[in-house]
C-alpha cells in the first residue's frame, strides 16, 4: 500500500472508530430484539450460540479496532461473521419476520451494518464484493421474494460511493499538502542558500575589501608591514570558507556564550588600523549561536568604523538582557557622521551590521551626527 498522507490516515481513523460504533450500537440492538421477539421457527439454542458469538466478536472487533494501526483483516472478519449469521437466518428469526417483504429482524440490523462496515474498511472492489456475499448469504439463508437483498444492494453502491469521494477527497488534501510542503521546502532552501551568499559577502566586505579600500585610499601602501599580515587572514578567511561552507547552518541554534565572543572580538587587533581603548562592559549571557555571530561581527565592523573614521582612538562596548532578548551597544565620541549623506555603494553599516541584525530577526538603530560621535545599538529578542 503506497504511502498515506495525514488527511488519509485521519480519515481511516475515523472510518474504524465509525464501525466500532455501528458493530457495538448494532450487536446490543440485535442481541436485545433476538431474546425479545424469539418465537418459532427459531431454535433457542441456535439464537443463544449466535447471540452469544455476536458479542463476544464484536467485543473484540471494538478493542482491536480502537488500536493505534487496526488492519483490514478485521473487517473480513466482520464480513464472514456476517455471512453465517445470514445463512442461518432461517433458524434465527420467528415466522413473521421471515414472511415480512422487507427485512425487519435482528439479523437485516447485523447485515446492514455488515455491509458498511465492509466499505469503510476495505478497498474497492472488495468491499463491494463484501457487500454481495453478504447479500447473497442473506437470501440463501432465507429463500423467498422479498425487497431486504435489493435493499442491501443499494446500501452497499450509497456507501461505497460515499466512501470513495472521502477517499478521493483526502488524496486531493494530502497532495495539497504535499505540495505546499515542497515548496515551503523550496522556499526555505532558496532562502539558506541565500543567507549564505549574503553572510559570505558580509564577510568578504570586512576582510578582503576592507583591505582593498584601504590599499586604494592609501591608508596601507605597497611598503607597509601590516599589508601581508591583512592579506595573510584575509586568505585564511576565503580558505576557511571554501573548506566549510556549511557549518554554520549545523550550529545555528546552539547557544554559545555572547560576553566572550564580544571580549574576542574587542581583544584581537585590526591589522592596519589604529588601536583602540574599548571599554568593555558584557554581563555573562548565552544566546543561539547565530545571533551570537551576527552581534559579534556585527560590533567588529561597529568598531573597525570607529578605529577607520571616527578619528578618535577610544570607544565603549556595553550590553544588557531586554526580557529573553539582548542590546549591544558601541559607542565613541568621535567625529561622527550624518546617516543621511553615506554613499549607496557603502556596504559597511548597510551590509555588514544591518545585514547581518536582521538575518537573525534583529534590528539596528545607528544614532550619529558630525561633532557628537555616533552610537550604534543593535537588539535582538527571540
Amino acid at each position: 500500500m503506497p504511502a498515506q498522507g495525514p488527511a488519509q490516515l485521519q480519515l481511516r481513523r475515523k472510518s474504524a472508530r465509525l464501525s466500532a460504533v455501528l458493530r457495538a450500537a448494532s450487536a446490543v440492538g440485535a442481541s436485545l430484539v433476538a431474546v425479545v421477539g424469539f418465537a418459532p421457527p427459531a431454535r433457542s439454542v441456535w439464537v443463544a450460540v449466535a447471540v452469544v458469538g455476536l458479542l463476544l466478536w464484536s467485543g473484540l472487533f471494538i478493542v482491536l479496532t480502537f488500536r493505534p494501526d487496526p488492519h483490514s483483516w478485521l473487517c473480513a472478519g466482520d464480513t464472514a461473521v456476517v455471512v453465517v449469521l445470514c445463512l442461518a437466518h432461517g433458524n434465527l428469526v420467528p415466522a413473521e419476520v421471515l414472511g415480512a417483504s422487507a427485512g425487519s429482524g435482528w439479523i437485516d440490523m447485523v447485515a446492514g451494518s455488515g455491509i458498511f462496515i465492509a466499505q469503510f474498511g476495505l478497498r474497492q472492489p472488495l468491499a463491494m464484493a463484501a457487500a454481495i456475499a453478504i447479500t447473497v448469504a442473506y437470501a440463501a439463508g432465507a429463500p423467498g421474494i422479498r425487497d431486504a437483498p435489493l435493499v442491501m444492494v443499494l446500501q452497499g453502491l450509497l456507501a461505497a460511493s460515499v466512501v470513495v469521494l472521502l477517499r478521493h477527497g483526502a488524496r486531493r488534501a494530502d497532495l495539497a499538502l504535499s505540495e505546499e510542503a515542497a515548496a515551503r521546502a523550496s522556499a526555505r532552501a532558496r532562502s539558506a542558500a541565500r543567507s549564505d551568499e549574503l553572510a559570505q559577502q558580509r564577510l568578504l566586505h570586512d576582510t578582503v575589501l576592507a583591505t582593498l579600500t584601504m590599499v586604494g585610499t592609501g591608508s596601507i601602501t605597497r611598503d607597509s608591514a601590516a599589508l601581508p599580515e591583512r592579506a595573510a587572514a584575509d586568505l585564511a578567511v576565503i580558505e576557511d570558507l571554501r573548506a566549510h561552507p556549511g557549518v554554520a547552518r549545523v550550529v545555528a541554534h546552539d547557544p554559545a556564550p555572547l560576553d566572550v565572543a564580544l571580549r574576542t572580538v574587542v581583544l584581537t587587533g585590526r591589522v592596519g588600523l589604529p588601536p583602540l581603548d574599548v571599554e568593555f562592559d558584557v554581563p555573562p549571557l548565552d544566546l543561539p549561536h547565530e545571533v551570537v555571530v551576527a552581534l559579534s561581527q556585527g560590533v567588529a565592523e561597529a568598531l573597525a568604523n570607529v578605529a577607520q573614521h571616527a578619528n578618535t582612538r577610544a570607544a565603549r562596548v556595553t550590553a544588557r538582557r531586554v526580557g529573553e532578548g539582548v542590546t549591544v551597544e558601541v559607542h565613541d565620541s568621535g567625529s561622527g557622521f550624518d546617516p543621511m549623506t553615506v554613499a549607496s555603494h557603502r556596504r559597511g553599516l548597510r551590509e555588514s551590521v544591518y545585514g547581518r541584525m536582521r538575518a537573525v530577526s534583529g534590528s539596528v538603530l545607528a544614532a550619529s551626527s558630525p561633532g557628537a560621535g555616533t552610537r550604534i545599538v543593535l537588539r535582538w529578542e527571540p
